[in-house]
C-alpha cells in the first residue's frame, strides 16, 4: 500500500509541530511522523520573533491558557508541545503517526520516497515535499521561528513546483 502525501514532516520537538500547523493552516495536507512530546517543564520566555510567528499563524491564542506569564509569553516546552500536538491531531490537514519512523529514504526533488514503519508493519510512503525536523533547533524560540519558516518554505516550494 502506498501512502501519498503532499508534505511529510519527520522528527520530534516543537519545530516539527510548528511546521505541520503552519503548512496545514494554508491548506497543505501533512503527515507528521515520529513526534514525541519532550519532558522539559522549565518555563521559557519566548523571544519576540517566536511570539510574532505564533501570532501570525494563529497559534499564540490557543496557547494563552497555558502560559506561565504573558509579557513576554512564557511557557514550558512540554506544555507547548502537548497543546500544539493536540491541535495537530484535531486538524483535518494533519495526520500524526507516533512511534513510527520513515526508513529507506530516497530524496525525490523537494520530496521523498521511503518506508513508514512501526517496527512490525511497513507501508510505502511518497511525499511531494519533505521537512526533516530533526535538523531544526531544539531551543523553543528558535524551533518556533525555524519551524514557521520551514512550513512557509514548503508552501513556497509547492507553489514553484505547481507553476513549473
Amino acid at each position: 500500500m502506498l501512502i501519498d502525501i503532499p508534505l511529510l514532516v519527520v522528527g520530534r520537538g516543537p519545530g516539527a509541530l510548528v511546521v505541520a500547523k503552519v503548512a496545514a493552516g494554508y491548506g497543505l495536507a501533512c503527515l507528521l511522523v515520529g513526534h514525541d512530546v519532550g519532558d522539559d517543564d522549565r518555563p521559557v520566555p519566548l523571544d519576540a520573533d517566536a511570539a510574532a510567528a505564533l501570532e501570525r499563524h494563529g497559534l499564540l491564542g490557543i496557547l494563552q491558557p497555558y502560559l506561565d506569564a504573558v509579557a513576554p509569553p512564557t511557557i514550558t516546552p512540554r506544555a507547548f508541545e502537548e497543546v500544539i500536538k493536540h491541535h495537530c491531531v484535531a486538524d483535518l490537514n494533519v495526520t500524526v503517526y507516533d512511534q513510527m519512523a520513515v526508513v529507506e529514504r530516497t530524496p525525490v526533488g523537494p520530496g521523498l520516497r521511503g518506508v513508514l514503519t512501526d517496527g512490525t508493519s511497513r507501508w510505502d510512503v511518497s511525499a511531494d515535499l519533505f521537512v526533516d525536523a530533526t535538523l531544526l533547533p531544539a531551543d523553543l524560540s528558535a524551533a518556533i521561528t525555524a519551524g514557521a519558516a520551514a512550513g512557509l518554505g514548503a508552501l513556497g516550494t509547492r507553489g514553484a513546483a505547481d507553476s513549473g
